[in-house]
C-alpha cells in the first residue's frame, strides 16, 4: 500500500471522505493485524515524550506484533524452533559417535551446550535480515526510532528459543550429569548469548536493506561459525595447536561457557564470557551509531 492510498483511507475512516468501492472493501484490514498494532503503538510512543515508559511501550509492540507475524499462524512454527534443536543434535550426535568416532563425555550434552546457544543466534540473524522489510508498512507511514527493531527481534527469538532450554535437561538427565552449584551462572551464560545475538542483530538488519541479495551468504557465513568453534566436540578435545585459533571465534567461549556450568560442573573460565562480550560491545558501539544514522534513509530502500 502507497502512502497516498493509505492517507486516503484515514481521511475515510476518520469521515473527511466517502470510501470508493475498493477502498471499501479494504476498510476493516489495510494491513495485516500484527502490522496494524505496531502502527498504531509506534505512532502513540513517537507523539509521546522521549521516555523510557514511551520507549518501552514502543519496544513491546514490536515484539508482540513480531510474534504474531513470525509465530501467530499455526503451533507448528513454534513446534518447529521448539525441535530444531532436537534434530539438530540428534544428527551431529550420529555424526561425532560413529563418523569422527570422538565423542567423548557425555556427546548428546555436550553438543546440545552448542545447538542451543547457536539456535538463538542463527534465529536473531535470520530475523535482522528481514527486519526492516517485514515492518515496510510501519517504516513507511509512521515516525519511531528505528533502533528498536533489532532489539525486538532480538527478544523475540529469545521467547521462542528459550523453550529450547529443555533440550540441556533432557540431555543432563540422559547422561545422569547431576547440576551443581555452578548453574547459577547459567543465567549470566544466557545473558552473554543474548548479548552476542543482538551485536550480529544490527548488522544483519543493515545488510537486509543495503544488500538482500546477499541474505544466503550471511546465513552460510554465521553457520561457518558453528563449525569453526568448538561446536561438535568440545575445546579440550581439540588439538592445542588449534585451540587458540578456535578462541578468536567469540562462540567458542559461549559453547564452552554452557559445557563448563552443565557437563563439568564448574564455573566458566573468565575469557569464556569476558571475551564473547568485550566482542558483543565493541560490535555495538560501532554498528548501532551507524544504525542511528541510517535509520532515517529506510523509506527510501524498503520495497512495499
Amino acid at each position: 500500500m502507497t502512502v497516498r492510498s493509505w492517507i486516503e483511507t484515514w481521511r475515510v475512516r476518520v469521515g473527511f471522505d466517502t470510501p470508493p468501492d475498493n477502498t471499501a472493501r479494504r476498510l476493516n484490514r489495510p494491513y495485516p493485524a500484527a502490522v496494524t498494532e505496531a502502527m498504531l503503538e509506534a505512532g502513540k510512543a513517537s507523539r509521546a515524550t522521549t521516555s523510557s515508559a514511551s520507549r518501552r511501550d514502543l519496544l513491546v509492540a514490536l515484539t508482540l506484533s513480531d510474534l504474531r507475524a513470525r509465530y501467530g499462524r499455526g503451533g507448528w512454527q513454534v513446534m518447529k524452533w521448539l525441535l530444531d534443536p532436537f534434530f539438530a543434535t540428534g544428527v551431529y550426535l550420529v555424526l561425532v559417535t560413529y563418523v569422527v568416532d570422538r565423542p567423548g563425555p557425555a556427546p548428546g550434552l555436550s553438543i546440545a551446550c552448542a545447538t542451543v546457544p547457536f539456535q538463538l543466534i542463527i534465529a536473531s540473524v535470520v530475523n535482522g535480515l528481514s527486519s526492516v522489510q517485514m515492518r515496510h508498512s510501519i517504516v513507511l507511514n509512521t515516525r519511531f526510532d528505528r533502533t528498536m527493531i533489532p532489539l525486538a527481534g532480538v527478544i523475540t527469538e529469545t521467547i521462542v528459543c528459550g523453550s529450547s532450554l529443555i533440550l540441556l535437561v533432557v540431555m543432563m538427565a540422559a547422561y545422569s550429569v547431576a547440576p551443581t552449584i555452578a548453574i547459577l551462572w547459567l543465567p549470566l551464560v544466557i545473558l552473554v548469548t543474548i548479548l552476542v545475538s543482538l551485536s550480529i542483530a544490527y548488522p544483519a538488519s543493515l545488510i537486509g536493506v543495503w544488500w538482500p541479495d546477499l541474505r544466503t551468504f550471511v546465513l552460510s557465513a554465521v553457520r561457518t561459525l558453528f563449525f569453526v568453534a568448538p561446536g561438535l566436540v568440545a575445546l579440550s578435545q581439540v588439538p592445542s595447536g588449534a585451540q587458540k585459533w578456535l578462541k578468536l571465534n567469540p562462540l567458542t567461549g559461549i559453547f564452552e561457557a554452557y559445557r563448563s556450568v552443565l557437563l563439568y560442573g564448574e564455573r566458566p573460565a573468565a575469557w569464556e564470557l569476558l571475551y564473547p562480550t568485550a566482542f558483543a560491545i565493541i560490535l555495538l558501539a560501532l554498528i548501532v551509531p551507524l544504525y542511528r544514522s541510517e535509520q532515517r534513509q529506510f523509506a527510501k530502500m524498503v520495497e512495499g
